[in-house]
């Protein structure tokens, strides 16, 4: 399907592609803008080769749908792992970051939660790591990264340059 047109960009369908994420949220009189002021502030995307066979995955976060990860099969089409990945998430997800937390060779997946929560602990990012078999395992709170303060976006970088990774949380 794709080629040479001359075109800069083609929309391939998620027939083809096997990418059918869509963020819907659910809107009704007493669960909307007025209700959380953040409501269509939306959801998050990050791309980075989680099985490390070369080619680009893609990870989506949901705000009132699950969190779905696509593995890139080569030809723009990739297959949807998120189940038996382990990375869904009931929780309300905002942002997200792909990096190799613990130095093993694996991207792991690090996801930012905000959203109209009564319960905090929906609120707590979570941390994805990698087991190398396209399966993930969720460890925010062991690595002490587990916030709950409605956050929106992550970075990680070695902020003072001492040879680790820090976190720098983007909150609403």
């Amino acid at each position: 399907m794709p080629g040479g047109s001359g075109k800069q960009f083609t929309l391939l369908p998620a027939d083809y592609t096997g990418i059918d994420f869509e963020n819907s949220v659910q809107e009704t009189a007493e669960r909307s803008l007025n209700f959380y002021e953040y409501f269509y502030a939306g959801s998050g995307v990050a791309v980075g080769d989680v099985n490390n066979d070369g080619l680009p995955d893609v990870f989506f976060t949901g705000n009132d749908v699950p969190n779905r990860l696509y593995i890139n099969k080569g030809d723009f089409k990739f297959e949807d792992i998120s189940k038996k990945a382990g990375i869904q998430s009931a929780n309300w997800g905002q942002g997200v970051s792909m990096v190799d937390i613990n130095k093993d060779g694996w991207l792991d997946i690090y996801v930012c939660n905000s959203g109209p929560a009564a319960n905090p602990n929906a609120m707590r990012n979570e941390l994805y790591v990698n087991n190398g078999n396209n399966t993930f395992t969720e460890q925010a709170a062991k690595y002490g990264i587990d916030d709950n303060s409605r956050s929106m976006q992550a970075t990680f970088f070695d902020m003072d340059q001492d040879g680790d990774l820090d976190l720098v949380i983007k909150v609403l």
